[in-house]
C-alpha cells in the first residue's frame, strides 16, 4: 500500500495551513488529514468507479481527483488555484452532494452536457452571483435517474474513503504516494505536491 505516511500527512497540512485563504475566517483551523483518510482507497475509487470533469489536454497527465460540492465557496477558491496546472496536470472533479438541494442537480446537469468541463466553467463563474450561486437547472425529476445516482457514487467513495469535508484532493506522486490537499494550499505548494518543482 502506497498511502502516504502520517507524518508526511501531517506535513502537509501544517504547509498548508500556511496559505491565504479568500474570504475565509481569521479562526480557520489548519486542514487536518482524518485519522480514516485512505488516500490510495480514495484514488482507485475515483478512478474505478467515479464519473468526473477534466479539461482537455495531453494524454497521460497525472491525475488529481478533487471531490467538491457545487455549493461549496472552498471548492471555488481550490478551483481558481488548480487552473494553472490543467495543462500539466489532469485534474479530475468528482462533483458529490453534501451542503444543499441544489448540490445534486447542479452536479447532474453538468455531467448532462456534452462538454461538462464548459458547464463547470459556467457554474463557476455564475457562483457569486448574489441570487443564485453558479447553474440554474430545470425539473430535479426531468433529470437522468443514472447520471444523479453517479453523483451519490461519487459521494458514497469520498464518505467511504474517509474524507470528511469538501473540497478534499488526492494525487499520486512519482513515489507512488498518496498526497492528500484541500483549499488551504496555495498555488505553490500544489506545484510541489503536483511534482512541478
Amino acid at each position: 500500500m502506497h498511502t502516504i505516511s502520517r507524518r508526511k500527512a501531517l506535513i502537509f497540512a501544517a504547509a498548508a495551513a500556511g496559505a491565504s485563504v479568500v474570504a475565509a475566517p481569521a479562526t480557520a483551523e489548519p486542514a487536518a488529514v482524518p485519522s480514516i483518510w485512505d488516500g490510495e482507497k480514495m484514488y482507485t475509487s475515483y478512478e474505478k468507479d467515479g464519473t468526473g470533469i477534466s479539461y482537455p489536454g495531453k494524454v497521460g497527465r497525472p491525475k488529481a481527483f478533487v471531490a467538491f460540492d457545487t455549493q461549496c465557496p472552498y471548492c471555488v477558491q481550490l478551483m481558481d488555484r488548480l487552473q494553472p496546472y490543467y495543462d500539466r496536470i489532469d485534474v479530475v472533479y468528482m462533483p458529490v452532494t453534501l451542503l444543499s438541494i441544489n448540490s445534486e442537480p447542479q452536479a447532474t446537469t453538468m455531467l448532462l452536457d456534452k462538454n461538462p468541463h464548459l458547464k463547470l466553467e459556467e457554474h463557476h463563474d455564475k457562483f457569486r452571483d448574489p441570487e443564485f450561486r453558479g447553474l440554474r437547472y430545470g425539473n430535479v425529476n426531468d433529470l437522468p435517474v443514472d447520471l444523479r445516482n453517479k453523483v451519490w457514487t461519487n459521494t458514497k467513495i469520498h464518505r467511504r474513503s474517509g474524507c470528511l469535508t469538501v473540497p478534499y484532493g488526492v494525487f499520486k506522486n512519482a513515489k507512488g504516494e498518496y498526497v492528500p490537499f484541500d483549499h488551504k494550499i496555495t498555488r505553490a505548494e500544489l506545484a510541489k505536491i503536483f511534482d512541478l518543482e
